[in-house]
């Protein structure tokens, strides 16, 4: 045999195959990295982790030595760097667990490669998140904007200026990973006015369960509130790039007052054994105990949020002032708001001829008792006034009843 040959078998059979029968095995592989004061596993290491860990388990005979500085771990283009520590198993005394801590993240994603002396163990990937893609893969949903009035927080887009005691913005953050290379990133909100002037930048802080987390529920005060009339503009911000953009508009109380409206009334019944219910039109009092208004109240301003104080009075005949049912501050939007009074006793009725809703001594809408008249015509094609009827939403919604089932054909 040639001597050469004979010289690598007899490496061969030395070290490869003592290296298989009694040299260590691997077992597993894994990373983690670190930023925020948080160890997060299994996710793509971000371009700002403050540290990567690299956690190897190894099957180590006795044969083989336990001295951490056999064991390497090595990056392309980079000297390999021996393990940060050595742990045994508790259990089991031919397993032990190696730590490798990377002296700096990888620009790239790279594959680490575990050595045992001179022979390789495994491989790891190490997949890095660039700063672009991360931000790219941020998404910010249902940006809100709340304003405080008195003890309530409402979402809104339009309010009073007098009345508004503190904003409040809100969102929900979302990311593909963890969203702890955020704290890096410089996430604030800008609150500014549209007609210009001085910003003001609040920081957004997140939470360590927060960072931990893909999602998370952001909450920013300002400082200071808009306390003008006019426009004012929420802006969410990482450093200087923009994600989102809201507007609020605040105007005076009058404007709002202006724009209340009564949308549609309604009859508040009692009955004796079937209970509350709501009725367009009064219905027969035959089994009726009490009977009271509604009036749902709404503002033409798009998403209006206000405070006002409305009353309603019961019309009665011959009487110099309407009794006070009830007066009550009221939260109104730009959506229907129910405001009932109460009821009354059947027999209270008697004198009664509707109800009227007031905003101090302005009249909002009437709710009459009586069913809207029918129109008389003459013998010239015309018809006869109707005195003493005061015109309601009810009797809009009778009206248009009546013309529906004219236009149709139906009977009465």
């Amino acid at each position: 045999m040639w001597p050469w040959i004979k010289r690598w078998r007899d490496w061969a059979m030395r070290d490869l195959w003592n290296m298989h029968r009694t040299g260590p095995q691997p077992q597993a592989l894994h990373y983690s990295y670190e930023k925020a004061g948080l160890t997060l596993d299994s996710q793509p290491i971000p371009w700002n982790a403050d540290a990567v860990l690299v956690e190897a388990q190894v099957r180590l005979p006795a044969s083989a030595g336990r001295r951490k500085t056999d064991f390497l771990l090595r990056l392309p283009e980079q000297e390999p760097f021996p393990a940060d520590s050595l742990r045994c198993e508790e259990g089991a005394d031919d397993r032990v667990r190696l730590f490798f801590r990377l002296p700096s993240t990888p620009v790239q994603t790279v594959v680490a490669e575990l050595l045992w002396k001179t022979h390789t163990l495994g491989q790891l990937t190490l997949p890095i998140l660039p700063r672009d893609e991360f931000v790219q893969r941020l998404s910010l949903q249902m940006p809100t904007l709340c304003v405080r009035l008195g003890d309530q927080s409402v979402a809104c887009q339009t309010f009073v200026a007098t009345q508004c005691r503190g904003l409040i913005a809100t969102a929900l953050l979302g990311s593909a990973t963890s969203l702890a290379p955020v704290v890096d990133l410089g996430l604030h909100v800008q609150f500014r006015s549209e007609r210009g002037g001085p910003c003001q930048d609040v920081p957004v802080q997140l939470s360590s369960s927060q960072l931990r987390s893909r999602q998370a529920l952001l909450t920013v005060v300002p400082r200071k509130f808009p306390r003008g009339i006019g426009a004012w503009l929420a802006t969410w911000m990482i450093d200087d790039q923009p994600l989102v953009t809201q507007k609020i508009r605040a105007i005076s109380k009058r404007t709002f007052q202006r724009s209340l409206r009564v949308s549609e009334t309604r009859f508040v019944v009692q009955h004796a054994k079937e209970g509350m219910s709501l009725a367009r039109q009064l219905p027969p009092l035959e089994g009726v105990e009490r009977v009271g208004p509604c009036f749902l109240v709404s503002s033409k301003e798009i998403g209006m949020a206000a405070l006002c104080t409305l009353r309603v009075n019961a019309q009665v005949a011959g009487s110099v002032q309407s009794p006070v049912l009830m007066e009550q501050e009221a939260l109104i939007t730009d959506g229907p708001t129910a405001f009932a009074p109460g009821t009354l006793d059947v027999a209270e009725l008697a004198q009664v001829s509707g109800f009227e809703l007031r905003l101090k001594e302005t009249p909002l809408g009437i709710l009459p008792l009586a069913p809207a008249p029918t129109a008389a015509f003459t013998n010239e094609g015309t018809f006869k006034s109707v005195t003493d009827f005061s015109w309601s939403p009810a009797a809009e919604e009778q009206l248009n009843e009546r013309l529906g089932r004219l236009m149709d054909g139906r009977p009465k």
